[in-house]
């Protein structure tokens, strides 16, 4: 399987080509069979981010069809059957981070419609990683307003990305959001 580390959304008025050609100067992006949903796979994120926040500041037309960025850690191929114990092993690791801090799961699905339900298993991922952080002896909260940090499950087809959005990152890139 190929590994993406960066998920990225057409602008609403956005032109898909010029995106496209756009992005293909800094990595390796690919369109899917998702309308204005490219992956792509960068050598490093944040300096990717950074590279699309200064040219946005240069130049008024940089970048104008991108809608989000949402750059992600890992990547797998899944089947419904087995998603949510997928998930639960890939979010696992971040239990540490949540320490002390407000955050919430976001689950942005694309395709598998009605096999995967985003706000029941928002729900679960969300009970689970409250429970690893109690369970290590630290405390967390889920809050929906004003989070610490998002982690972000995204999926495409049968392929998921997972990462996280700290408040920090989601302030200095306006276009790192999660919907």
């Amino acid at each position: 399987m190929w590994k993406f580390n960066l998920v990225v959304t057409l602008a609403a008025d956005g032109r898909f080509q010029h995106l496209l050609e756009e992005l293909s100067l800094y990595g390796d992006f690919r369109k899917t069979e998702f309308f204005g949903v490219i992956l792509g796979q960068v050598p490093s994120p944040v300096e990717f981010l950074e590279t699309v926040r200064e040219k946005r500041t240069q130049q008024l037309i940089a970048f104008q069809d991108l809608g989000r960025v949402v750059p992600v850690d890992t990547c797998f191929n899944f089947r419904h059957q087995t998603f949510l114990d997928q998930v639960r092993a890939a979010l696992a690791p971040y239990a540490k981070s949540l320490a002390d801090k407000r955050f919430y799961v976001r689950l942005e699905r694309r395709g598998l419609k009605g096999r995967l339900i985003s706000p029941e298993i928002e729900r679960a991922l969300d009970d689970f990683m409250l429970d690893l952080v109690e369970r290590s002896g630290a405390t967390a909260r889920i809050a929906y307003d004003d989070p610490n940090t998002v982690l972000t499950v995204e999926t495409v087809g049968d392929r998921c990305g997972i990462g996280q959005l700290t408040s920090e990152l989601m302030q200095r890139y306006d276009f790192v959001r999660v919907p």
